[in-house]
């Protein structure tokens, strides 16, 4: 007897975000390799970062995978935080959101 599966069943929902992943891990540390290679300035590491974090989360979007608002904010902090070193405004913003972050994170573990 035929049986007739969803094109996207629970198993292949869960492989597909685990190939997600691991095509974004893969994209960071190639990323991370180039960077020390070629001598990338700080700034410009962030953007990269902050869009390898956030295209991978778009991905898990388009393919109706669960999106995990913490990669967002980290995105969100790397990317803001290489843009703002890049147009040198006065303040380091990218420290600033890396810490407000962390408490964040910290005041949700200790609640």
């Amino acid at each position: 007897m035929n049986s007739i599966q969803p094109a996207f069943s629970e198993g292949s929902a869960s492989e597909t975000a685990r190939r997600i992943d691991s095509v974004a891990w893969a994209a960071f540390f190639i990323w991370v390799g180039i960077a020390m290679l070629m001598g990338v300035p700080w700034d410009w590491f962030l953007v990269g970062v902050g869009v390898l974090t956030l295209a991978a989360q778009f991905f898990h979007w388009s393919m109706d995978n669960k999106v995990d608002l913490f990669w967002i904010a980290c995105g969100v902090a790397f990317l803001a935080g290489g843009v703002w070193m890049l147009l040198q405004f006065p303040w380091p913003l990218a420290p600033i959101l890396i810490i407000l972050l962390g408490i964040v994170l910290l005041s949700k573990a200790l609640r």
